[in-house]
């Protein structure tokens, strides 16, 4: 799928090049002396066209949205769906791809309509997010792009029927993509992420016996602690030493071990890996307002931090609570956001 967002990114700049001019005297905000002319430069511009939706056009939009999903599934004589997202209704049109309907077709290009507006509308927001994780070993155009996708994966994934502020949820989709694009460093070769997460548990397991050592632990004592086989810790240990390479300075051999850049990330403070601090933060921004259970649950069910979003069932059956009781503690969680449905007002210079 990334060629497929990478090239939409593409289109949404192209469309907002050919259809705004911007003033001579103009100057996005945010853009420094100091920022070159260049692509960058040039993104900067085509993203400042456009401001994030206020409180009220944001509402409509997603009403628009909801309308045409539901026109859309019921003209494929789809039944409704527990997440009623764009993911979900364009892979159950797929499968009627070669005989819709006049209005299905219509559907589909309003469809379409409402996601390219989602993401020019959010530009703003995905700059501002990756201008915030400059100096963390990437440079700012692939923050950037690295921002865009975690942007189309929010829209994507966005639920209108649910009442959930759109800028809110992206916000976290698209740091979430940008953190992870850090841990990968500049790899050539994209890692799954599943297998960078295996990695920084791994990391942190030998950066713990380090320090309750005293000495580097070999493959088969990381293996013991962290609950796998020697020959995993050496297929892990092969895959971080060129992403650590990357993001730390090392010698020109590439002869530092995986120890070595440990101990120059951890001069903080320890374990205490990146990223979980940063989602950490993060998720103390967002939703200090909500007690453990409620943000747990919340971001269950939007698949925040997670592949996917969770069903009621799943959140059930792993909390030992009904389905209902699920349903309750989200509907609550949901009224207090929207009561400070502010809080993200002012994200990118709204």
């Amino acid at each position: 799928m990334e060629q497929r967002d990478r090239e939409l990114v593409d289109d949404v700049r192209a469309d907002t090049t050919e259809t705004w001019k911007e003033p001579a005297s103009a100057e996005p905000e945010g853009l420094d002396d100091q920022e070159p002319a260049s692509v960058v430069g040039h993104y900067f511009r085509d993203a400042h066209r456009f401001s994030l939706l206020g409180r009220e056009a944001e509402r409509d939009l997603g009403q628009s949205l909801e309308q045409t999903l539901r026109g859309l599934l019921a003209e494929i004589a789809e039944p409704e769906l527990e997440a009623l997202t764009i993911r979900e209704v364009l892979a159950r049109v797929e499968a009627h791809s070669g005989s819709l309907s006049e209005q299905a077709r219509q559907h589909l290009a309003d469809l379409r309509k409402w996601r390219r507006e989602l993401i020019q509308s959010n530009l703003r927001l995905a700059v501002y997010i990756a201008r915030g994780q400059q100096g963390r070993g990437l440079p700012l155009p692939d923050l950037i792009q690295e921002a865009n996708l975690g942007l189309i994966k929010a829209v994507e994934r966005f639920d209108p029927t649910r009442g959930f502020k759109f800028s809110t949820y992206a916000y976290w989709w698209i740091s979430e993509e940008v953190k992870r694009a850090i841990k990968r460093g500049r790899r050539v070769v994209r890692t799954p992420d599943h297998v960078v997460d295996e990695i920084r548990r791994l990391q942190a397991v030998e950066a713990r016996l380090q320090r309750e050592t005293g000495s580097q632990p070999d493959r088969y004592e990381l293996a013991e602690a962290a609950g796998t086989t020697p020959e995993r810790v050496d297929e892990l240990l092969g895959f971080a030493r060129p992403e650590v390479s990357t993001a730390t300075p090392i010698s020109s051999e590439g002869d530092l071990e995986l120890g070595d850049t440990l101990a120059d990330e951890s001069g903080n403070k320890g374990e205490s890996p990146l990223e979980e601090r940063d989602q950490a933060r993060l998720l103390k921004d967002l939703f200090h307002l909500l007690r453990e259970r409620e943000a747990d649950i919340l971001g269950r069910r939007f698949g925040i931090n997670r592949d996917e979003p969770e069903t009621l069932q799943v959140i059930s059956e792993e909390l030992g609570i009904s389905r209902e009781r699920v349903r309750q503690i989200e509907k609550g969680a949901l009224s207090k956001l929207r009561e400070h449905a502010a809080l993200f007002a002012d994200v990118a210079g709204n």
